[in-house]
């Protein structure tokens, strides 16, 4: 495929996905599964494209004046890559229509370089997300692996993976954390199928770890999900105790049994709804949230989050936070984590659980944070800034029941 029919398909991908109704993943895949006729290399020169674009719709948009077409989009990112546009939007079968008059002129007035990369967050959460945050998150996130000591320790990890001729180092803040550098297929390594890593961002080990889960404790975790940190507290707790897995959409959880068989969790058990329940040592919410903390691996997110859809969730984590916390023993922890930046579903939604719930107290977990990463938290409250830390984004809150 010549560039100029990679450059025509990354713009008919950019009209789908700046509806933004699904995550642009989906649109990717999707048109490529109706496309088999595009070779490997063809996809992953289109996706790159795709992606340079959607790192930069907001400096883009705010450069073009207006909300861009796909082709506006792109003919602008190029121009900006020091790229003959003209030449490639040269009519030719495949390829983009020439430029209109009125397009070269748009690119004759663009500006000599973008804008701050500040620009990259929807009006309506400007201020409630730092700045330095929103530049930390444009740039595409690492590979992180959570070593899974079940089965083997960090040292033999990085042994392993040097054998098999891939560069990774330890996470700076993470003690059971490996970052690999470059693009690697982890699911196809034999440190995967065995078992010995999970692939999980270092911030959310950090909370996991944050958890203080213990063997011998009776643990739930109440929004399991896919199970990410449900093998992390199996691991931190050797296996030993009970460890609860939950979620209101049970089939979130279809992979877990095979995931947790691969690790070595022989403690965690399947729930498959909120009835008869015990009383637990632990708590964990892991709760659903605007992913504002998780836009450097899903850069189209933040455009597809709306204020309505934000309320709507701030409100569903006050409601779960209501009715977990009956579940907790006296002198039990409940433990709130979600992956957002935004105060009003972290610092804002504590508070408001404090006020509604005189029988909790929060737990400082600076000191927590300061064993695991030589980091003090300025709160007793915990939060993972990108420009901090280099994670994604991650809020984490500990409640003691008197």
């Amino acid at each position: 495929m010549k560039q100029s029919g990679r450059i025509q398909t990354a713009i008919e991908l950019l009209d789908e996905i700046f509806a933004f109704r699904q995550p642009a993943d989906n649109t990717v895949n999707v048109y490529f599964r109706t496309h088999r006729y595009i070779g490997g290399g063809d996809r992953r020169e289109i996706s790159a494209l795709v992606w340079y674009v959607l790192r930069r719709y907001g400096r883009l948009r705010s450069v073009l004046g207006k909300i861009p077409t796909g082709r506006e989009a792109v003919a602008a990112a190029l121009h900006y890559q020091g790229a003959a546009v003209e030449t490639l939007f040269d009519g030719e079968r495949y390829s983009p229509a020439p430029l209109t008059a009125a397009e070269r002129e748009m690119l004759e007035k663009l500006p000599a370089d973008l804008p701050d990369a500040g620009a990259e967050c929807p009006d309506w959460l400007r201020g409630r997300i730092d700045d330095a945050d929103i530049r930390a998150m444009v740039d595409e996130a690492p590979l992180d692996l959570r070593v899974n000591t079940l089965k083997t320790t960090r040292e033999e990890v990085l042994k392993q993976l040097a054998q098999a001729g891939i560069e990774a180092e330890k996470t700076p803040y993470s003690p059971v954390g490996v970052r690999v550098n470059g693009r690697v297929n982890v699911t196809a390594l034999p440190v995967y199928t065995d078992g010995m890593v999970e692939i999980q961002d270092e911030g959310s080990q950090i909370v996991s770890l944050l958890t203080q889960a213990a063997a011998g404790q009776v643990v739930i975790d109440w929004c399991a999900g896919g199970g990410g940190k449900t093998l992390a507290l199996s691991a931190m707790m050797d296996a030993k105790g009970t460890l609860y897995a939950a979620d209101a959409n049970v089939k979130r959880l279809r992979d877990l049994p095979e995931r947790a068989g691969r690790a070595g969790a022989n403690n965690v058990i399947l729930l498959n709804d909120y009835n008869n329940l015990k009383m637990y040592d632990l708590v964990l919410i892991d709760a659903p949230c605007t992913g504002t903390g998780t836009w450097r691996r899903s850069a189209d997110a933040r455009w597809r989050m709306s204020p309505e859809q934000s309320a709507q969730i701030i409100k569903t984590q006050r409601e779960i936070l209501d009715k977990a916390c009956s579940r907790v023993k006296k002198g039990g922890r409940l433990f709130y984590i979600t992956c957002s930046l935004d105060r009003a579903e972290n610092e804002d939604q504590t508070a408001d659980f404090l006020k509604r719930h005189p029988d909790f107290s929060v737990e400082n977990l600076s000191p927590v944070l300061e064993r695991l990463t030589g980091r003090r938290s300025p709160d007793a409250t915990v939060r993972l800034s990108p420009a901090v830390f280099g994670t994604d984004g991650f809020f984490a809150a500990s409640f003691i029941r008197k």
